[in-house]
């Protein structure tokens, strides 16, 4: 039985529930079965690797790099609760697992990210970048990058990326073309990472000062041992978070999986659906707006270095996130000082198609 159903089933003779106080039963119940698989499990011991997917990796980015674009969904009066929401899209993930991608052919994911940065140019070379607040950057930019991912009906074949080097999109403030200069020289960590490359079986081999990390492009590494299930998947999330000394691991797990799309959309079916039933636990994931197949959902949550929003656009037809905008740690209250320059972070956009051939 679904856990959407279980929720409904909950006081099916009383008084009609409206979504606001199906969401609660459901973040209750799921809460209070992570208490029970909690109260089981063996306390682990030490600090666990995160794997936050092989993209960001291997463009050499942090854990969050994310991405550009515009998914437009216009604003409208939502008809369902987020919890049914990613029911929906949970529903889809599953049912896309029997669409077979034909022999030959390839699972292509065009990946785009662009992310704000500021520029103070009282910094020494190498530190001109994200060392100013917004209230006192002489300078913001906004950089871009964009990649195509093929994958093989046999994942087992060769996998082909296509990428295009990160630029400058846009420089606003006084010293705007002198920042986008001294990023072009000093800064740009997408050099040399341009043009097409091959990955058998979609290994990557990545690291730097001689330590070597051996990884999937997909990023399978992070759903490795997740559970498929939704309860497991919340105590899963505890365990691994917990054992870091993060009060809430399905807070900090969930933020990080929205940046990295192409990893989160390219997770076995299964997880994806585990994951999105999960999602619907965490207090406050609330629905924005909706336009036929695709939904914004949005959620905050304050950290110790500043409070954390997310809006993310989830296709509930596929079972796909295709837009995620983050407003980061620290930055979220600060104000925008230059006209044109975006109140988020980052934003990242992925699309999920199937392609005949690869470059």
């Amino acid at each position: 039985m679904e856990l959407m159903e279980r929720v409904r089933e909950i006081g099916a003779d009383a008084l009609s529930v409206g979504p606001a106080g199906i969401d609660e039963a459901r973040h209750a119940l799921l809460l209070e079965i992570a208490r029970e698989e909690r109260a089981g499990a063996v306390p682990t011991r030490g600090r666990r690797a995160r794997w936050i997917g092989g993209s960001a990796l291997a463009g050499g980015l942090a854990a969050s790099a994310l991405v550009i674009g515009f998914v437009a969904v216009p604003a409208t009066a939502p008809a369902a609760s987020a919890a049914e929401v990613l029911e929906k899209a949970a529903e889809a993930s599953i049912r896309a697992a029997e669409e077979v991608v034909p022999a030959g052919s390839y699972t292509r994911i065009d990946t785009a990210f662009t992310w704000a940065t500021t520029y103070d140019e009282q910094m020494p070379a190498g530190a001109k970048f994200n060392n100013a607040s917004r209230a006192d950057a002489e300078a913001v930019l906004l950089i871009e990058d964009e990649s195509s991912v093929y994958v093989p009906a046999d994942r087992e074949g060769e996998w082909v990326r296509e990428r295009t080097a990160y630029h400058v999109a846009e420089s606003v403030g006084p010293r705007s073309a002198e920042a986008s200069q001294t990023w072009g020289r000093e800064m740009n960590p997408g050099a040399g990472l341009s043009g097409v490359t091959r990955y058998p079986a979609g290994i990557v081999e990545g690291g730097r000062d001689g330590d070597v990390v051996i990884y999937h492009l997909d990023g399978r590494e992070t759903y490795a041992d997740m559970p498929a299930d939704p309860r497991g998947v919340v105590a899963w999330f505890e365990q691994r978070y917990g054992a870091e000394g993060e009060s809430d691991g399905m807070a900090h797990f969930f933020l990080e999986t929205l940046g990295d799309l192409m990893s989160f959309n390219l997770a076995p079916a299964d997880a994806r659906a585990g994951m999105l039933r999960a999602f619907a636990s965490l207090p406050g994931v609330e629905v924005v707006s909706s336009d036929g197949d695709l939904t914004t959902l949005a959620y905050e949550r304050g950290f110790e270095a500043g409070p954390a929003r997310v809006e993310f656009v989830l296709d509930t037809a596929r079972g796909y996130i295709v837009q995620s905008t983050n407003w980061g740690m620290g930055e979220y209250d600060e104000p925008v000082t230059f006209d044109g320059v975006p109140d988020w972070q980052s934003r990242t956009v992925s699309t999920v198609s199937t392609v005949d051939a690869a470059p």
